[in-house]
């Protein structure tokens, strides 16, 4: 009994630790179009952040926001494309001053 209680507590452990890819859908379009629709009159969302992957020169990820209603967008970019990763509504800014 006690070796079948510490098989399903493994197998319980092992399910719940599972790594695990997902597909999701994302909007495209041409990067400038993009930007623009962010920064229009339906979104009024500023860019305040920049990232970049480790292998890249030049940023290619950016987070816009709207203080006021407090919606967010992230997009991964190019020269030519962006598509919108995540956005949503409500947010908290966690650091008060930027990490090296």
């Amino acid at each position: 009994m006690k070796y079948i209680l510490i098989f399903l507590t493994f197998l319980t452990f092992s399910a719940a630790f599972a790594q695990g890819t997902t597909k999701k859908e994302v909007y495209c379009d041409k990067t400038e179009t993009v930007i623009s629709d962010l920064k229009g009159r339906d979104y009024q969302e500023d860019p305040i952040w920049l990232g970049k992957e480790k292998d890249s020169k030049t940023p290619n990820y950016m987070l816009f926001v709207n203080h006021e209603t407090k919606s967010w967008t992230i997009i991964q970019f190019n020269n030519e494309f962006a598509c919108v990763l995540g956005a949503g509504k409500g947010y908290n800014t966690i650091a008060k001053k930027p990490y090296i």
